[in-house]
């Protein structure tokens, strides 16, 4: 019998997962249907893919209007052609400047070394331990011989003629010899001359010539005549161009920045060749293959229509894949938008809007010819309710639906990339924690932002429009969508039946009819339900989990206790307690109706159902302990069960926090009515309680953390260490102050 039980049970749940997984195909189905058959019946495709360029025309096509059409490709050809006329921009390199002219100064000094030689002295008596001090040296004139040796030996004058290297010698003894300084005239000279051919500029091509022209026709000198009578000027001359021509480099840099800079100036320069069709020219004859500016032409008249495939037939199997991507992706990764039927639904319906958003943008600017148009979709608008009442990966997979709907809505480049974008944008400002408040001020930034997308996308298409054109489209484009988002947000909750922190920051309102109701029938249990509102609100926010959802939960999971409230120790002020003459098994029954009795209630004050889950789950199935410990006393044998909670295990983070938070508040209440509270105390109270419930298996269906348990336990000793605060005790009034009183 078990076997066959768990057999049904199984098949039961398979069934069931079956139908789950059927409507949740049949919804995808649905909707890509939808936005299939809606986008292309709204907007009916303008332009149909039949012939290409090179292809041959069909029929004779004649201008039905005048229209001007670039020739890009002769346009083209005239860019090409001033772009090569553009001379190549040089500028000069003084390091290599520097360079040749320090070859000339080491070369000076290389004669001027030559004259002397080091001559070490060594000495038979020299003892050993002396080895190691600084030896004798002794410095030699040289012979002209020998300094003509020793500068021809120099790799610096590898190639200098011999004839050059006996002039230099020649002055370089005189200026020894008579104290004068002629070798420094002639290397002053030298250099000078250097510096005025360099600053001209020398190429590669060019260095070789100049080198033998130096040569051959060497440079009058501004010398003394006084070493001309020494040595013969032309000898000097010759010596000097040697001199240069052995250093000169090629020391042009090309500066191809610059010359790409202004080949593309003279390219923008060029004005485009336009080619004029007036109405009734022929365009193309029969059989005439097409050329680019005819199909340009044929394209703006309207003509390419009729036999081959169009965008309605190839955006079917993209828009399908869209849709069963999403399939896919919820059930892979179980998001809570998977198990919620109306957010499931709504992530559908913005994909629907965001279809006729995209698809309607494509043909207006295809319509009108307004290409800059695409800047202004207001696609944001199914972004904001996203990231509102759904959650981020809702909205990471409608960026992802919006760009490809983009492409099978026309392929547009520039589309794509702003459907994707601008529909994950408002995530990025705010979340589904965000209140009306937030949102408001939220909006304006969003609206700002999107100009600089569209910037980024007009920068990276680098088309041909003003930016002010762009700018301006994406501000009121993204204005008009995110207004309108933010002025019907309550109504599509309202009729997805969602509740989201708008719907909670109502219920938590002092003037909600409800806790108005709460207030007036039951005082203490409202006083009861602020301050486990404050302390539900203070952990949830602690562990990350809705906190504002906690609070409202808080608020009202006591309000069946307005149909008894005097059966209930916070209302029971001046009066005696009736369940004295109560028996506690009816005792029981009464406290525990109370859940029931606020489901009614919380219907009837159309609070949304995850609100009063708080009423159902805020006991658990617990035990009334203290009406079960008095029927104990008297029959042993009592069932526990019989003494439970009519609720239900928490299941959320939410409801586990209240639960706590509603024994700790009764329990802290009770004890500390009669004694002072301090941190070790609560302390206690806090493990008590925690400890109670989790040892009755309360905690067996909450998704709460070990690591979420402490940080709640944290939160509850703080707050309630604020709320039993010592106060200080004030003196009697005195005499004085009486009489003082009195006057």
């Amino acid at each position: 019998p078990n076997s066959i039980k768990n057999i049904r049970g199984i098949s039961r749940k398979m069934i069931k997962e079956y139908i789950f997984h059927l409507k949740k195909l049949l919804y995808v189905i649905v909707f890509g249907s939808l936005v299939w058959f809606i986008s292309f019946t709204l907007f009916p495709e303008n332009q149909i893919i039949k012939i290409s360029i090179g292809d041959r025309s069909p029929t004779t096509f004649e201008a039905p209007k005048y229209i001007e059409i670039i020739d890009e490709d002769k346009t083209e050809v005239n860019k090409e052609i001033a772009i090569k006329s553009v001379s190549p921009i040089y500028s000069i390199d003084n390091d290599l400047n520097n360079s040749a002219i320090n070859g000339i100064t080491d070369m000076f000094l290389t004669v001027i070394e030559a004259r002397t030689d080091e001559k070490l002295i060594t000495s038979e008596d020299k003892i050993v331990e002396e080895e190691e001090s600084e030896p004798e040296v002794e410095v030699v004139d040289n012979s002209k011989i020998k300094q003509i040796a020793n500068i021809t030996e120099s790799i610096l004058f590898s190639t200098i003629s011999t004839s050059t290297v006996e002039v230099l010698v020649e002055i370089s003894n005189y200026d020894a010899n008579n104290k004068t300084s002629y070798l420094s005239q002639l290397e002053s000279e030298t250099k000078k001359q250097a510096d005025e051919i360099l600053s001209g500029g020398i190429n590669n091509e060019s260095l070789n010539q100049l080198r033998q022209t130096l040569v051959s026709s060497p440079p009058y000198l501004d010398l003394s005549s006084e070493l001309y009578v020494l040595i013969p000027e032309n000898r000097i001359r010759s010596a000097v161009a040697e001199l240069i021509a052995e250093n000169l480099l090629a020391n042009e840099r090309l500066e191809e920045e610059l010359w790409e800079e202004q080949k593309a100036k003279i390219a923008e320069s060029v004005d485009p060749v336009i080619v004029k069709y007036f109405e009734g020219d022929l365009v193309i004859s029969e059989g005439e293959k097409i050329s680019p500016v005819q199909y340009k032409a044929l394209d703006r008249f309207g003509y390419l229509s009729g036999e081959s495939r169009t965008i309605q037939t190839a955006a079917i199997p993209i828009i399908f894949s869209i849709f069963i991507l999403i399939y896919f992706l919820f059930w892979r990764f179980k998001d809570s938008i998977w198990f919620n039927d109306k957010e499931f639904l709504l992530l559908l319906t913005l994909i629907l809007i965001a279809s006729l958003f995209l698809r309607g943008t494509s043909y207006f600017s295809q319509s009108f010819e307004i290409d800059y148009l695409k800047y202004a979709v207001p696609i944001s608008f199914v972004g904001v309710i996203s990231a509102t009442l759904l959650n981020l990966r809702a909205t990471l997979v409608l960026s992802l639906s919006s760009a490809l709907l983009a492409l099978a809505g026309g392929g547009n480049i520039g589309l794509v990339a702003l459907g994707g974008v601008l529909a994950v944008l408002p995530s990025v400002f705010i979340s589904e924690d965000v209140d009306r408040r937030l949102l408001r001020g939220r909006i304006i930034y969003i609206s700002l932002t999107q100009p600089l997308v569209a910037f980024g996308v007009y920068f990276f298409l680098r088309e041909d429009f003003q930016l002010i054109e762009i700018l301006v489209s994406a501000l009121l484009g993204g204005l008009f969508a995110n207004l309108a988002a933010f002025s019907i947000i309550n109504y599509i909750e309202s009729i997805f039946g969602l509740t989201t922190n708008f719907r909670l920051s109502e219920l938590a309102d002092r003037n909600h009819p409800g806790l108005r109701y709460l207030e007036e029938n039951a005082l203490g249990t409202f006083n009861h339900s602020l301050v486990v509102g404050t302390l539900a609100d203070r952990a949830a926010h602690k562990i990350g989990a809705n906190s504002q959802l906690a609070r409202a939960m808080a608020y009202f999971h006591d309000l069946g206790k307005t149909e008894n409230p005097t059966m209930y120790i916070e209302n029971q002020f001046g009066s005696m307690n009736p369940h004295e003459n109560l028996s506690p098994k009816e005792s029981t029954e009464i406290i525990r109706s109370h859940v029931t009795d606020g489901i009614k209630l919380a219907k009837k004050f159309k609070i949304p159902e995850i609100v009063y889950r708080g009423i159902l789950e805020h006991h658990g199935d617990g035990v009334l302990r203290y009406f079960y410990e008095m029927e104990k006393s008297v029959n042993p044998y009592v069932e526990k069960n019989e003494f439970r909670h009519l609720g239900n295990k928490p299941t959320t983070k939410e409801t586990t926090i209240l639960m706590f938070a509603d024994s700790l508040e009764g329990a802290c209440r009770a004890r500390f009515l009669n004694e002072d509270a301090d941190e070790g105390k609560i302390k206690e109270v806090v493990d008590e309680i925690f400890n109670e419930k989790i040892s009755d298996d309360q905690l067996d269906q909450s998704p709460i953390t070990f690591e979420d348990l402490s940080l709640i336990k944290e939160s509850f000793q703080k707050s309630l260490e604020g709320l039993y605060h010592q106060r200080v005790m004030y003196p009697d009034i005195t005499e004085d102050a009486e009489e003082l009183e009195e006057e």
